[in-house]
């Protein structure tokens, strides 16, 4: 079967559900669209009505985010631009080959998939459309995004910034650069260098799925990069869309507006995060929601105001917390922001940091490294946040008033005129 669109969706499920919202988008606009992404989550996409290509097999999965150096700052950048590319890329390359026609089939990619990137230089009549996520994957010497949980980071001099940058780059082709130029090799494509500063991102567009407000300033940007807004979309879109009636019956019953403590949906590792929170929430004599994919990490026995669950849409279960502990995940961090509730952001690794930096800077709550939690650092940070929703609700009212256009981002990556 020729396809019109091939999305490409590797990551966690805050890294799918906007890349399936894009592929859905698509397809409601009467394209064939084929969506390409992990084993447990094809019948999601399935669910949408979409074929599905496999990525990563459940057992890669598993034993990818299994890997405790994956949270680290620095390993875990190891972890997906070495182990991970090396897995998949040159199966996930051969697949497209197999796959698109070079001058009709549109590829839009996670910058997490460099097989369609190394495509599109194979075939440059093929229109290619980046997705970012998070501005973590900007550059800008002006406002550099955040990496890392140490203190000197936002004091570091912007003259040696260039230098510093130089440095990462030269240790990230180190570690992504061999599996994309040995397959390039093979291909007789040309070797890149300086792989994230200059090749990363489609030379046709990109689509920049967060406001220009919380983002680096747009003289930064390059020509094709165009932002738009939050997708603020979760698995609840194509499942009913309500919280589970376990929940719904915790919360008529419970006196006051819960805590929800959220590690993040890929994190097998959380059991000391999850047991703090049980602990500070019991101090606080506060209610609490305890979300775990993997209930191995749940600390039992839960007191009659605690309940834990696997997942619960963020859309609905956000309207009646009082509070959100979480990864900073993007796409956590925007649902908390729509909620117009607080956030105490308690990042690991990748965007988080920045993401966390960015929430505080807008006044809509607090952060500190993960790697520092327990149950007395969770209820002096959550005493410590923002009593007055003033900033959380306009943040709220802000993302209310300029919602995202789908229907924009499809034209944007179906019409090449328009670029």
């Amino acid at each position: 079967m020729e396809f019109d669109v091939v999305v490409t969706a590797p990551g966690s499920l805050g890294d799918v559900n906007p890349m399936l919202a894009i592929a859905r988008g698509i397809s409601n606009s009467g394209r064939q669209v084929l969506f390409c992404t992990s084993e447990r989550y094809l019948p999601l996409a399935e669910r949408a009505g979409l074929r599905t290509h496999c990525l990563v097999s459940e057992k890669k999965f598993l034993e990818m985010t299994s890997d405790p150096h994956l949270w680290s700052p620095v390993r875990g950048l190891r972890v997906i631009f070495s182990d991970t590319i090396r897995d998949f890329l040159n199966e996930h390359y051969d697949f497209l080959e197999s796959t698109c026609s070079p001058d009709k089939t549109i590829l839009v990619n996670h910058m997490l998939d460099f097989a369609s990137r190394i495509y599109k230089d194979r075939h440059p009549e093929t229109r290619l459309v980046s997705v970012g996520l998070s501005p973590s994957l900007l550059r800008s010497h002006r406002a550099p995004p955040r990496y890392s949980g140490r203190a000197w980071e936002p004091w570091f001099p912007k003259i040696l910034l260039p230098a510093a940058l130089a440095c990462a780059d030269h240790w990230l082709d180190s570690l992504c650069g061999p599996h994309i130029n040995q397959l390039r090799h093979r291909l007789g494509l040309k070797p890149v260098h300086q792989i994230v500063r200059n090749w990363w991102w489609s030379p046709d567009l990109v689509l920049l799925m967060f406001p220009e407000w919380f983002s680096v300033p747009h003289s930064d940007l390059k020509p094709q990069m165009e932002h738009l807004q939050f997708p603020l979309c979760d698995s609840g879109d194509l499942l009913d869309g309500q919280v589970p009636q376990e929940v719904a019956s915790f919360l008529s019953r419970i006196p006051d507006k819960p805590i929800v403590f959220a590690p993040g949906t890929a994190h097998h590792h959380a059991s000391k995060f999850l047991r703090a929170a049980k602990d500070a929430s019991s101090r606080l004599n506060r209610s609490a929601i305890l979300l775990s994919t993997d209930a191995s990490q749940i600390p039992h026995p839960l007191p009659p105001n605690i309940m834990a669950c696997k997942y619960v849409p963020f859309r609905q279960l956000l309207r009646s917390a009082g509070l959100i502990v979480h990864h900073g995940g993007v796409g956590t961090t925007s649902q908390a922001l729509a909620a117009g509730i607080p956030q105490l952001v308690l990042p690991m690794a990748f965007d988080q940091f920045d993401n966390a930096s960015r929430v505080q800077r807008l006044g809509c709550g607090r952060w500190f490294p993960m790697t520092k939690v327990s149950a007395s650092k969770l209820v002096a940070a959550i005493q410590k946040l923002p009593q007055s929703t003033q900033h959380t609700g306009q943040v709220a009212e802000r993302l209310r008033n300029s919602p995202l256009d789908m229907q924009y981002a499809v034209n944007r990556i179906l019409m090449p005129g328009t670029d």
